[in-house]
């Protein structure tokens, strides 16, 4: 309880990778009132994979900097520079972070692999914005997770661009290239908050009959089901409708 007399807030620290992306505000309609978000901004451009693999002296300072803050969670957020690190560097960065500042650190890499092992997911279908070294570096980082992942890539000409698409246009492309993946994918995994998915997320799941792991949904299922608050979300996919705990 605070000194009040109302129950405590819960600080969520966010590193946010772009000071653009709508997915702070997504997140926060998800979650309870009672937590709190603190974002800290690196201000990532995109534009070039150094920027990535260059970035963990600025997730190490916003870390810290949340920490500061009295933050009781931090989230640094960004799958791109986290999962060239690799599988097992990122690992150790969330280790040393958290014995460092005493505080609980997941990252967005470090929620879907545990999202897709609460499902009992072991081979899945991935798409994202990006395609070439960068899709093939998230192919390696769930590899190296222990998963086979059937396909990596976007659901679009390599030469067009996601984020021009309408919600529905989307929608309709992952499901079109879903379904010429061979194998017997368990689910399909969406990199990319800014995605404007979270809507159909549910179209997508009753059209392909697999669940669909989206960045913004998983983080939601991470938080709730870290504080021991798995309560059900329905309307949103079957993570949160279902809210299974963390694998053994």
């Amino acid at each position: 309880m605070s000194d009040d007399g109302n129950p405590k807030k819960i600080r969520l620290g966010v590193v946010k990778p772009t000071t653009t992306s709508n997915s702070l505000e997504d997140l926060a309609a998800l979650l309870p009132g009672d937590i709190e978000m603190i974002p800290e901004y690196t201000g990532f451009m995109y534009k070039s994979l150094d920027e990535f693999r260059s970035s963990m002296p600025i997730y190490a300072e916003k870390v810290a900097a949340l920490a500061a803050k009295g933050c009781d969670l931090i989230h640094p957020e960004g799958a791109p520079p986290f999962m060239l690190q690799g599988f097992a560097a990122e690992a150790a960065y969330i280790k040393q972070w958290e014995e460092r500042h005493c505080v609980p650190v997941f990252t967005t890499g470090s929620t879907q692999v545990a999202a897709l092992k609460a499902l009992g997911v072991a081979r899945f279908v991935g798409y994202t914005p990006f395609a070439g070294e960068l899709a093939e570096a998230f192919r390696q980082y769930f590899t190296d997770a222990g998963f086979e992942v059937l396909a990596m890539g976007k659901p679009i000409d390599d030469a067009d661009d996601v984020y021009n698409l309408t919600t529905e246009q989307i929608r309709d492309r992952i499901i079109a290239a879903y379904r010429t993946v061979p194998g017997d994918s368990q689910a399909l995994y969406i990199l990319g908050s800014g995605w404007r998915v979270l809507d159909v997320i549910e179209d997508l799941e009753a059209a392909l009959g697999v669940p669909v792991l989206h960045p913004v949904v998983v983080r939601c299922w991470y938080i709730l089901t870290q504080l021991g608050r798995g309560q059900p979300i329905p309307g949103h996919g079957r993570l949160l409708a279902a809210m299974p705990p963390f694998a053994a």
